[in-house]
């Protein structure tokens, strides 16, 4: 229950006073200025509230002023119930009941929710540790400006106190002693509570207190709001044209900054055309209470269903197992539930408590407005989707660097959405408010069917999670052995390394030079191409070779897309399993196995001779026990149960405003810690145990084992030089790539990787191992990252299709060789099966593919790789199809050398 009230009443507040905090924050570049911004904010939010509250204030003084000469002279003559009796009796005969008298606290009855929002945020909000401000020396932490023998004197609650009495004295004066005893008890109750307080929250109510104090002296002035419109006119210019002088944005971001500033200056305009309307087109609402009400409550119900249920539930519909398990948190129905509370306090509590505060004028326009809403952002959510590319689990899109719309889209967005709001207008006008209400319940009906078949899928995701997640044997969180190599024979080796980045790789090993040692006799191909930017077109070629590619899937139209994605995964194994002699065989973790975001290992079940396993997150809480030093941080679910609602506002918002609410992916977060901690672990706890999780006693002769792990396609600040996760990591390193979030996870990866090379050499098994280290793709890279040649390209370049790609053979000797010779990641099955070159060992002379009967090799690539752009990157949807649909033009054919652009050639497929 009560955190039911917390996310409903309170948490819509905190995320406005986070809102303004980021905003400050980013415009001034001052965490002490931006609580400052935060509490200008706030108080400029809640003066038309403190203004309703002032007028009820001063209707319950009249009336209890008008009522006191008789209730005294009855309370002077009768006694118990008789005195209740006449009292009662009184107040009857005047309209008055005694509960009538809270509205004299209607302006503390304010405070508490909005005092209480800012105590939760500001008090633990980590952007402050460490900021001073003028004599403060930590924001987070009590002001402690000096000492009295031990005792620390903390002068801002003091000043708090001091303004807010000054304040008191000035809003009292005239009143009586009950309205004065009330605003004195809270000042005193106020530094009792905050005295101890970090010095940014304290500070934050030392400003309320003063905003307060000039609020009461402006009610004294003649023409108050003609005197606010001029400050408000003249802090709105000196923001814009601190925007423009200090470039603390972009053009682009500060025009549409600027034009938010300038609507204050058009606000005496923008009331009295509001005033026209509403004696004019909406003068049928303001006359009908039931109608304006039917109207406000059916749209903000709907506004609630849209960003709440509908858009939060397609999110999570759309992979349910991706959104199941999350830290402490098993269902991923939690999620949409708490996304549900947190929209109808925005949409429904909060606008309804406003709604009822108001006279019939504000009711009116704010029964309009949520009528032209709702159709908006209706159009927005489904008309205008936008393509956006990958979204991770933070609800960050990470193949695109910005969610900017081209200028076309944007203009025919806007029209689209003035064309809506006139319509509703117009009905309204004509007094159509039963028929657009009708409209508003059918659609909001709508929405809730749409919702409760997503429920429904998402239950059945779960459900699947909890079955795919017991087929994990839970013996081997015990760290026996899965990993079996041999001594006498040959040991075939995959390691499949998700999103690991080809152009970190020399860098990685001169910072770590060891790593020459335990990596000798690998060959680092550096001009290797991809064939898509996405795990699940960019995946098949690494396990099937080059008939696995998205041209050669789309070949065989006669098979469904998951049939030919498990026949990839089994290729290799089937090979060294029955075309090769005296081989075991192991596979782990195969990617989107039956289109399953947790591997599917049921692909296997009629290959008994595969041993088969689920290596991700299976040794999580055992790294953490023994680990108790690297706190289990819950980022990834703190972050969702904040996101998922700003996801949903940015996907309903027009198109020009997206970006604003994107904000770059922290969706205007002050929350420094948005690394996905346990995602990261979940893969790295594997490459932390290998050495214990393997050993050299295979029942067989020879092995082929294929090892995949995830932990490179997170990305993480990690504690150089070791790259090891730490609670908070103080060294980055020294590297071009050291501010590059990517890096860290990359070297942590080889270095844990290259450790378990070296167990294999201490026990003589690495020289009879043949390896290759491969990966899906790449990732987007900047100049300011370091691939200096990406200013080169203009439509295309490396950067998602720059995958790594290193092999090693048989007894290979030596230091790391760096070869240019064009390659893909389709080679792998060849340099598995018959090695680099006319001396190496052919394991299988002449293998075939089991399934089509076409032999493996790299033959293929002599008309180069066929990359395909598109962002298809999610089985949901391609599990019924037979072939991938990517628009024509996102074909690219490259061939000779990937970092030359004349070598990328576009090919458009009809």
């Amino acid at each position: 229950m009560g955190y039911s009230f917390y996310t409903i009443v309170i948490y819509p507040l905190t995320q406005i006073i986070e809102l303004a905090f980021s905003f400050c924050n980013k415009l001034f570049d001052n965490t002490g200025i931006a609580v400052l911004g935060v509490s200008f904010a706030v108080s400029m939010l809640t003066l038309p509230l403190y203004v309703v509250a002032e007028h009820w204030q001063e209707v319950e003084r009249e009336l209890e002023k008008k009522l006191k000469p008789e209730v005294d002279k009855i309370k002077a003559v009768f006694r118990g119930n008789e005195q209740y009796m006449i009292l009662s009796t009184y107040y009857r005969e005047k309209h008055y009941h005694p509960i009538m008298s809270l509205r004299s606290s209607f302006g503390l009855l304010i405070q508490i929710p909005f005092f209480t929002a800012a105590y939760i945020y500001l008090s633990h909000l980590s952007a402050l540790q460490g900021q001073h401000f003028l004599f403060i020396r930590n924001m987070g932490a009590p002001d402690a400006l000096f000492t009295i023998g031990s005792f620390p004197v903390n002068v801002l609650p003091i000043a708090m106190t001091a303004i807010n009495c000054i304040s008191g004295a000035i809003y009292t004066k005239g009143l009586s002693l009950r309205d004065k005893l009330q605003v004195y008890g809270m000042a005193l109750l106020f530094v009792v509570l905050l005295y101890n307080s970090p010095a940014g929250l304290v500070l934050y109510w030392t400003m309320n207190n003063l905003f307060s104090l000039v609020k009461n002296v402006f009610y004294r002035l003649k023409n108050p709001l003609k005197t606010l419109y001029y400050i408000m006119s003249a802090a709105a210019t000196v923001l814009i044209v601190w925007l423009f002088a200090w470039h603390v944005l972009s053009v682009k971001r500060a025009l549409l900054v600027s034009c938010v500033f300038g609507i204050v200056y058009f606000v005496p305009l923008i009331v009295r055309f509001f005033n026209w309307l509403i004696d004019t087109a909406f003068a049928g609402l303001r006359d009908s209470a039931s109608k304006r009400f039917t109207l406000f409550i059916t749209c903000s119900t709907g506004l609630c269903l849209l960003a709440g249920l509908l858009i939060p539930s397609l999110l999570i519909a759309s992979s349910p197992v991706e959104f199941s398990g999350i830290d402490s948190y098993g269902s991923p129905m939690f999620f949409l539930i708490n996304t549900f509370l947190q929209s109808a306090g925005f949409f429904i509590v909060w606008p309804s408590l406003i709604y009822f505060l108001y006279h019939e004028r504000i009711q009116t326009l704010m029964a309009a407005i949520f009528a032209v809403l709702l159709p908006c952002n209706l159009v927005n959510a489904f008309l205008f989707q936008g393509h956006y590319g990958t979204l991770s689990k933070l609800l960050m899109f990470t193949s695109i660097t910005t969610v900017d719309s081209p200028m076309h889209a944007v203009l025919v967005n806007t029209a689209v959405l003035v064309l809506t709001a006139v319509l509703i207008l117009t009905l309204l006008g004509l007094r159509k408010s039963k028929l657009t209400s009708t409209a508003m319940l059918i659609a909001s009906a709508s929405l809730l069917c749409v919702s409760a078949v997503n429920i429904r899928t998402i239950n059945s995701g779960y459900r699947q999670y909890v079955q795919l997640s017991k087929t994990t044997n839970a013996d081997r969180k015990e760290l026996k052995p899965i990993f079996h190599f041999s001594k006498t024979g040959k040991n075939v080796l995959m390691i499949y390394l998700d999103r690991a980045q080809n152009r970190f790789v020399q860098t990685i090993f001169d910072e770590s030079p060891e790593l020459y040692e335990q990596y000798s006799g690998f060959t680092l191909f550096s001009n290797t191409t991809s064939f898509n930017g996405h795990t699940l077109l960019g995946a098949p070629p690494c396990y099937g070779g080059y008939d696995y590619t998205p041209e050669a899937m789309n070949r065989r139209s006669d098979e469904t897309l998951v049939q030919k994605q498990n026949e990839a995964l089994l290729l290799l194994p089937r090979i060294f399993g029955e075309q090769a002699k005296g081989y075991s065989v192991t596979a782990t973790d195969p990617s989107w196995a039956n289109y399953s975001w947790i591997p599917d290992l049921s692909i296997y079940k009629n290959y008994p001779y595969i041993r088969r396993y689920l290596t991700d997150t299976v040794y999580l809480d055992m790294w953490y026990k023994e680990h108790k030093n690297t706190a289990k941080i819950p980022v990834t679910s703190e972050t969702l149960k904040r996101n998922i609602l700003w996801y949903s506002l940015f996907r309903q918002s027009p198109l020009v405003l997206r970006p604003a609410f994107y904000n770059q992916g922290d969706y205007w977060s002050a929350n420094s810690e948005l690394d996905d901690f346990d995602d990261f672990l979940e893969g790295y706890s594997v490459l932390d145990y290998l050495s214990r999780i393997t050993d050299f006693n295979a029942a067989a002769t020879n092995t082929f084992t294929c090892f995949v792990n995830n932990t490179t396609h997170d990305d993480l600040w990690l504690q150089a030089p070791d790259y090891v996760p730490v609670n908070k990591v103080t060294n980055r390193g020294k590297t071009k790539y050291a501010n590059e979030h990517s890096y860290p996870t990359n070297a942590a990866s080889l270095k844990r990787v290259g450790a378990w090379f070296q167990m294999l050499k201490d026990n003589g098994i690495y020289d009879n191992t043949r390896i290759v280290i491969v990966a899906d793709h790449g990732s987007t890279a900047s100049e300011r990252e370091g691939y200096e040649w990406v200013t080169k390209f203009d439509k295309i370049g490396p950067g998602h299709y720059h995958p790594l790609l290193m092999f090693k053979d048989f007894g290979s000797q030596g230091k790391l060789v760096i070869s240019h010779d064009f390659m893909t990641n389709a080679d792998v099955p060849a340099l598995l099966i018959h090695g680099d070159g006319p001396h190496s060992e052919d394991l299988v002379p002449g293998a075939i593919n089991p399934f089509t009967g076409t032999k493996v090799d790299s033959s293929a690539k002599t008309a180069g790789a066929l990359v395909c752009t598109s962002d298809i990157f999610m089985p949901y949807q391609n599990k019924s199809k037979y072939v991938f649909t990517p628009e024509a033009d996102q074909w690219w054919r490259v061939k000779n050398n990937i970092f030359n652009p004349s070598d990328w050639t576009q090919e458009v497929q009809k």
